[in-house]
């Protein structure tokens, strides 16, 4: 009796603790396939907690139609395509192959320029058709969703969002951080925080890094606050003119959350409204590393010493690489015959290749990556260093550097070869690249076969990699708090008070002249110069009146 009664007790409290559950609405659209990733783990995790989710998403590609990210059966799935003069635009699988060779790919300027002109296109009907289908309007609408998730890369999803006026909206990024989205939400200057990619950080910083890093800030911002502002002058022609600003938008989000992990990135100065939930595609307790292993897959892992996983990512393609760097890495793998290396490619019935590749080569369009990365870890207590119990048998990733890819390489304790290619992968080489676990190696140099094969021998035979790699790893384990446990309450606290305006920084609107005290600066020279002047003139009179005096 006495135990019914504890038992009672103890659910009541819970129900109490928890209330009644939040309706959530997360927008994904269906595009690159790491932004998926992210958005579906928000997702999963607000559904674990016991809240009603709706994961709307909305197909810009004709792809992943089948993908299991959402975990949770209680979420309700809403697959939105597009109608016809939407599929005549579908952006092509081979437009980024460029990336691979071009410079402009990772510069400042080149992202400045080609950010707009590609991803405008590509979300323009889309979007086009979320705001003239009053049908999904009325629809949101009646769901009376407390808070609404969506990410501003896309901003199609926010500008709906606060056309509807939802009561809520939290805006995410799936990248690091934002540069164009910092100065509207009021933090602060991240000039010395954050080095360009191409800037020397720390003691060795020159003058010249500096200003590179000043650079670096001007058109990291402007190609997405150009993309964000092309959005807007088309949803603003659809509603004649009934839609906020983007900049007004991020303003009065109840919170920003951002992919970034504080134990990982660089230490940047913020503002509590940006919540940093970086890893949260990462569960390190419920990563099954034989999980998604074929029979086939588990015997190539066991015929060598070492194996190898190559994987650039879903938007610059294996498939689409120039021939000579497809011959370069052939000559990699021929100098490693005690390797397996497990490569990622979108064609792996390719007659040509698979004639030249040798036997220690396996292809495959899809490998889980979670289950060829993931260790299993054996001690939920603190423990001095991480222990394995998991499949260790690759012992290297080669990756082109994207954040999600990034997070699971830390996550995972997995020395990496780096090859940044485009967009935010140079700065998230960058962050990592610190922490001593990874090389960072250049797209340029890929060609370069001698160099890439010593490389790579140089990481298969030395420990240090390994040893920095376990003690990222046991960091991001045993940080204080979660980032779900971060989203999760975040998300509940945006559901229950709706915006909260005191969470926004005055600093933020203030003028030049304002925030950086130049007229206090001009008042203080003013006095300083005013006062030199009398005390001098007043020295002179004295000294001549004291001179005729003597005289």
């Amino acid at each position: 009796m006495l135990h019914q009664i504890v038992l009672l007790t103890v659910v009541i409290l819970t129900l109490i603790g928890h209330g009644s559950p939040y309706n959530f609405l997360v927008i994904s659209p269906v595009y690159g396939f790491s932004h998926m990733k992210y958005m579906a783990a928000l997702a999963n995790h607000l559904a674990k907690a016991g809240h009603n989710v709706t994961y709307f998403q909305p197909f810009v590609v004709d792809d992943y139609h089948d993908h299991n990210l959402i975990e949770v059966e209680t979420i309700e799935v809403w697959n939105y395509y597009h109608d016809e003069i939407g599929m005549q635009h579908i952006p092509s699988e081979a437009c980024m192959r460029d990336a691979w060779h071009s410079s402009m790919y990772q510069s400042d300027v080149g992202a400045a320029i080609l950010l707009s002109r590609y991803l405008y296109p590509a979300f323009e009907h889309m979007c086009r058709k979320m705001f003239e289908d009053t049908d999904l309007h009325f629809y949101l609408k009646g769901r009376q969703f407390d808070v609404v998730l969506s990410e501003a890369f896309d901003f199609c999803g926010l500008y709906l969002a606060s056309y509807l006026e939802m009561p809520s909206l939290i805006s995410t990024f799936t990248g690091n951080r934002l540069n164009a989205l910092a100065p509207v939400l009021g933090e602060p200057s991240f000039l010395h925080y954050l080095p360009a990619p191409t800037s020397q950080y720390g003691e060795r910083s020159t003058i010249w890094d500096r200003a590179n890093d000043v650079w670096h800030k001007i058109f990291s911002s402007y190609g997405f606050a150009q993309l964000f502002e092309m959005q807007y002058q088309q949803v603003k022609k659809l509603t004649n003119g009934k839609v906020k600003h983007w900049k007004e938008i991020i303003h009065d989000v109840t919170y920003h959350f951002s992919n970034s992990n504080p134990y990982l990135d660089f230490v940047i100065p913020t503002i509590p409204k940006v919540v940093p939930i970086g890893g949260i595609t990462v569960d390190q307790d419920d990563w099954n590393t034989r999980d998604n292993h074929s029979d086939e897959l588990e015997n190539l892992l066991n015929q060598r010493k070492h194996s190898v996983f190559i994987s650039f990512g879903s938007m610059v393609r294996s498939v689409d690489m120039p021939l000579e760097y497809k011959e370069s890495m052939i000559k990699v793998f021929l100098d490693h015959p005690n390797v397996t290396f497990l490569w990622k490619y979108e064609h792996p019935n390719d007659q040509d290749l698979l004639k030249k590749l040798p036997k220690n080569v396996h292809i495959a369009k899809w490998f889980s990556q979670n289950s060829l990365l993931s260790q299993c870890l054996n001690d939920k207590e603190e423990v001095k260093s991480i222990r394995f119990s998991g499949d260790r048998r690759v012992d290297l990733f080669v990756t082109h550097g994207g954040l999600g890819s990034t997070m699971e390489l830390a996550n995972a304790a997995k020395p990496a070869i780096v090859i940044p290619l485009f967009a935010d992968q140079p700065g998230n080489a960058k962050m990592i690249e610190r922490h001593r676990s990874v090389v960072v190696y250049s797209k340029i140099d890929i060609p370069n076969w001698k160099k890439l094969s010593n490389l790579l021998r140089k990481m298969l035979n030395t420990d240090v990699y390994q040893e920095h790699a376990n003690r990222l790893a046991d960091t991001l384990r045993f940080q204080p708090i979660s980032p779900a446990d971060l989203m999760v309450k975040h998300a509940e606290n945006a559901a229950r008070f709706g915006r909260m305006p005191n969470l926004v920084p005055y600093a933020k609107d203030m003028g030049l002249v304002e925030f950086y005290n130049l007229d206090l600066l001009f008042l203080l020279s003013l006095f300083t110069w005013v006062g030199s002047w009398s005390v001098s003139y007043l020295y002179t009179r004295l000294k001549g009146s004291f001179k005729l005096k003597v005289e």
